[in-house]
């Protein structure tokens, strides 16, 4: 299965012991409520990332930028266009991804196990946020989210708010590796069609289908 962890999605552990006393399962009840009042009124959203991986040691090992586009439920486009172009699109059933170099397409099915990635933040499912992560405001409108389930790609992911607006989302891994995905030039709810989020197939390209 594609590694999550090369798209925004596959951002995303085991639950972290130690809950202090004022907080109860998912978190304290007014960390949950901001960011859920955060995150209510985008629909849909669009911007430019620049994606960087580090290891544990903070040494960059990757370098990437395109552009990201959701809408609700669950359909995505995540287009890199920079070092190497790669496509990753969703309609919310079926996952497409797409490596035109490699002139191969992968198609599996928009399961649980990407729905339970950090896109649970854009897809419009808050009410599950606290069941799915513990949830900790940090400083400002910064957001610390540890999965409450053990078996997760991620340790933790955190995002970032510039105003109304989310402005970064950084990933942990359970090996200390770290993804920073910042985003420029983002709007809130633009109209996006949904063609967009269908994948057209090329013609003469390797297509390897484990959606059946």
């Amino acid at each position: 299965m594609y590694k999550i962890h090369k798209l925004l999605l596959t951002m995303p552990l085991a639950f972290l012991a130690g809950v202090s006393p004022q907080a109860f399962a998912g978190g304290k009840a007014e960390d949950i409520q901001r960011l859920r009042d955060l995150l209510h009124p985008i629909s849909s959203l669009s911007a430019q990332f620049k994606q960087r991986i580090s290891d544990a040691d903070g040494f960059e090992l990757q370098v990437s930028q395109g552009l990201f586009e959701v809408s609700q439920p669950n359909k995505l486009r995540w287009i890199v266009e920079q070092p190497m172009s790669q496509q990753v699109i969703s309609d919310g059933i079926t996952l497409w991804v797409y490596d035109p170099d490699l002139e191969q397409l992968i198609i599996q099915p928009f399961d649980k196990d990407i729905a339970a990635t950090p896109a649970i933040l854009f897809s419009g499912d808050l009410d599950s946020l606290d069941s799915v992560y513990f949830v900790e405001r940090l400083e400002k409108d910064s957001f610390l989210l540890t999965p409450e389930e053990e078996g997760s790609l991620f340790r933790s992911t955190e995002i970032q708010f510039d105003g109304d607006k989310p402005s970064a989302i950084v990933l942990t891994d359970t090996l200390g590796q770290i993804t920073r995905i910042s985003f420029t030039g983002l709007k809130l709810n633009p109209p996006i069609s949904a063609d967009q989020f269908v994948f057209k197939i090329p013609q003469g390209i390797d297509i390897i289908d484990n959606a059946n």
